[in-house]
This record gives C-alpha cells, sequence and structure tokens, in this order.
C-alpha cells in the first residue's frame, strides 16, 4: 500500500468514526431503531441458547423459554445478529455494541470507495465519493443502524473492488470477489443482486463457466436458507417466511393495508432519495449521467450501470418495504456518490475551472441541504414510551416470567423494543399462558404491570 492511500485510509476511518459514530448509547426509540432491538435480542439469544443445538435459529424471544415456545425468525439470513452476538460478548449487551457492527461496515465502505474510484480513474475520484457520502443524511443516521443495509453495501462494495482488481489482472481481486459474495449472501438476499452486477463486468473477462461458479454458489446459500428453514420450523416457508414476501413484493397480505399506485411508489422513492441523498446530490449525479453518455470508455460505462443494478435491484423487488422504509435505498449510495463524484471531476476538466472548488462547493450543498431533518433523525424518541415500559417490565419481573402486554396495537407494533429492554417472553394473545400483564394507556401515556389474575 502506498503511503498515500495509508494516509487517506486513516483520514477516512478517523472521519466515519465522528461523523456517523456519533449517539451509539442512544436507547432504541428513535426511527428505525427498532431494527437494533429486534437483531440485538436475537444477538442475545446467540449467547443465551447453545448455537449448534438451537441450529443458528433467530429466535426474537426475550427471557428463557421452552424450545416449543420459539418464535422464529427467518426473514434474513442469520449473519447480522451473529455478527452483533460477537460483539455482545467482548463488551455486554447495549446500544454501543449493537451499533458497533453497522458503523465498522460502514467505515469498510467509505474507505472501499476511495480504492474502488482510485482504480477506476483516479484517488480524487475516490476520496470525493468517499466524502461525498459521508455527508448525506443516509450514511451518517443509518450508517450505525443495526440493519442489514449498512453490511450489504461493504460487502458488494469488496466485491466490486475485487472485480476491479480482476479486471486488471490482479491475482487478490477473486479473493475480494468470493469474501463479499458469500458475506453479502450470508447477511441477505441483496447478495443475489450483486452476482447479477457482477456478472455485468466479468462476462467478458471470465467467460460463462467461470462466472456461473458464482450463481451456483448463489444457489447453494438460497437453498441452505430455505432448507434451514424447513428445519427449524418444519416447513420451507414458515416464521411467516411466505407472508413477509407477498407484503414486500406488494402481492397480497399485509400489503393491503397500505396500498399504493406506481406513481405514488415512483414519487415515494423520490422523497427517501431527496430527504436522505439530498437534492443536490441527486442533481450533481444528474450532470455525471449526462457526462457518462459521452464516456468514450465502455468499461467506465458498464461499472457505474453495475453500481446502479446494485443499488436498485433489491428496492424494485420488494416495492411495499421500500415504500414503507427510507433505507431500503441504502445500497444506492454506491452509484450516487461515484456518478457525482464522476461528474465534479469530468465538470473540472471540461471548464478547467479548479477541482478542490467545484467539490467544495458541492460537498458543502450536501452537508447543509438536510441539516435541520437529520437533527430530526438523530433527536427522535417515537418509541420512548416503550423502551420505559420495557425497562419497568424487567425491574418488577423475573427472567423466566411471561407478560402478556394489553392492547394488541400497541404490543405488536414495539414488539422489538418491549422484548430488548425487557429481556422477558411477551406475549400478545390474551389466551397465551402468562404470570403477568402489562396494561398500557397510549393516549395517556401511562402503564400498570400487575400479576395475572388466577
Amino acid at each position: 500500500m502506498r503511503v498515500r492511500d495509508l494516509i487517506v485510509s486513516s483520514f477516512l476511518l478517523l472521519l466515519t468514526l465522528i461523523l456517523v459514530g456519533k449517539n451509539l448509547d442512544k436507547p432504541f426509540w428513535g426511527i428505525h431503531d427498532w431494527n437494533g432491538a429486534r437483531y440485538g435480542n436475537i444477538a442475545r439469544n446467540y449467547l443465551r441458547y447453545p448455537v449448534f443445538t438451537h441450529k443458528f435459529s433467530q429466535i426474537e424471544n426475550g427471557g428463557v423459554v421452552g424450545e416449543g415456545k420459539y418464535r422464529y425468525l427467518t426473514h434474513y439470513p442469520p449473519l447480522l445478529p451473529i455478527l452483533i452476538s460477537l460483539s455482545y460478548r467482548l463488551m455486554g449487551v447495549n446500544e454501543v455494541a449493537t451499533r458497533l457492527i453497522p458503523l465498522l461496515a460502514t467505515a469498510g465502505t467509505i474507505i472501499t470507495f476511495y480504492f474502488i474510484g482510485r482504480t477506476i480513474l483516479n484517488w480524487r475520484v475516490g476520496l470525493m465519493a468517499a466524502t461525498l457520502a459521508l455527508a448525506t443524511p443516509m450514511v451518517r443516521y443509518f450508517g450505525t443502524n443495526p440493519v442489514h443495509e449498512p453490511l450489504a453495501l461493504f460487502f458488494g462494495s469488496l466485491a466490486f473492488l475485487g472485480v476491479l482488481l480482476v479486471i486488471k489482472n490482479k491475482k487478490k481481486g477473486w479473493f475480494l470477489i468470493w469474501i463479499g459474495v458469500i458475506l453479502g449472501l450470508l447477511n441477505g438476499w441483496q447478495g443475489v443482486y450483486l452476482i447479477l452486477a457482477l456478472s455485468i463486468l466479468l462476462i467478458k473477462k471470465v467467460g460463462r463457466q467461470k462466472l456461473s461458479y458464482l450463481w451456483l454458489v448463489a444457489a447453494f446459500f438460497v437453498v441452505l436458507h430455505f432448507a434451514h428453514t424447513k428445519y427449524i420450523t418444519g416447513s420451507f416457508l414458515g416464521g411467516g417466511l411466505a407472508d413477509v414476501f407477498l407484503q414486500r413484493t406488494a402481492l397480497g397480505g399485509a400489503a393491503k393495508a397500505t396500498p399504493f399506485t406506481l406513481y405514488e411508489f415512483i414519487n415515494r422513492v423520490r422523497l427517501w432519495a431527496s430527504a436522505n441523498f439530498t437534492l443536490s446530490l441527486i442533481l450533481t449525479t444528474l450532470i455525471g449521467v449526462y457526462y457518462l453518455t459521452k464516456e468514450k470508455s465502455r468499461q467506465t460505462k458498464l461499472f457505474f450501470v453495475s453500481f446502479f443494478i446494485f443499488g436498485i435491484g433489491y428496492p424494485l423487488t420488494f416495492p411495499n418495504a421500500t415504500y414503507i422504509h427510507s433505507y431500503f435505498i441504502y445500497p444506492m449510495t454506491l452509484f450516487l456518490s461515484f456518478i457525482s463524484a464522476y461528474a465534479v471531476f469530468t465538470l473540472s476538466q471540461k471548464s478547467k475551472s479548479p477541482l478542490i472548488l467545484i467539490f467544495i462547493l458541492v460537498f458543502l450543498a450536501v452537508w447543509f441541504e438536510r441539516t435541520a431533518y437529520l437533527r430530526v433523525l438523530e433527536e427522535s424518541a417515537s418509541d420512548k414510551f416503550a423502551v420505559e415500559i420495557g425497562k419497568e417490565i424487567m425491574k418488577e419481573t423475573q427472567i423466566e416470567d411471561t407478560i402478556f402486554v394489553n392492547p394488541f396495537s400497541f404490543a405488536s407494533s414495539r414488539y422489538p423494543h418491549l422484548t430488548f429492554y425487557s429481556d422477558r417472553n411477551i406475549v400478545l394473545n390474551p389466551d397465551s399462558e402468562y404470570n403477568w400483564e402489562a396494561k398500557i394507556d397510549e393516549e395517556n401515556q401511562t402503564f400498570q404491570i400487575l400479576p395475572a389474575k388466577k
């Protein structure tokens, strides 16, 4: 590694930890913080229950329950909570240890951005892409969200860097590709779209036979996930997997509660993108797309197309989830950051203006455009009441107790918060067996925790 690369990498690492690593100890009561509570609770169960005895299953129950009462999560592969459990083993179960995993993934992503840009064009483009990504609310807030997207972007970035090295006939390129692909598939379904994007770049370089190995590995991990689901639940679609698929693809199930037209979907994605990536970056992206149409290098064009496919494939396949969850477009950070850096670099060359001047103007526009919005995200506490209830349940009850939380409308939407902070088995059905009851008055923000009536 060159001295400049070492200096820039160290600078980007420090900058990411400072900018993104704020509020690591904030309770999981903010916007989309339920992810931290949910996967944090699963991670805690990896420490509580023997991994091999319980078949690597993702158990959502709090407290200590018998095997017949497990509530399984089967929507995603288990890598994220497993990594969080390793953090818990070192640091204990807390918010900092939970958010540390996505923070490290984000730091890895930003550094990898630099090396991708340096390899495609030059080190300046890499540095600009990395810092533009860090300027967005998407990365500065959701970069520590304990959810699959920050990890997916990191693993995808490693694989793209590997492809670049393969194209340049570097031996270690395939190592990075396999690391990125395998970890990506173990992390979530974004790994499938990663392989599709990589195939566009590799098909002429390595041929169909070698490329087929990547697809075979993808097929293996997809089959493995369904086989594992069958093993732990008794059904290939157990744990609500079928219902979640119908909902997230907007084909049925709970998606009927949030219907939308194609125009409404496009408008919602526009809203998510302009708020979380900023209009300044989107406008710079459009300039970059224009310049890309004039680009003579076919290889450069293919890279940007591949970045776009990787970022947009998952959100388009699961439109209902994208319509509800703004962070589902997180992997678009790769495309938007690089096409914007490309736009700044090309504009500087064509206008013969100082590169640093144009970049600073774009960076400041992105940084300050959504300052108020970012502050709202960071200070959000919409689920503080649920966190307080969970903590009080922990004080009043024992780890073996089961608590019925009423009403259902409140308990079902705050199940992750209640479970994580109480570390008790929370049930939502009054016909279940339980020995405590939590009565919630959401309107007046009051609650009672009482022994169950025999």
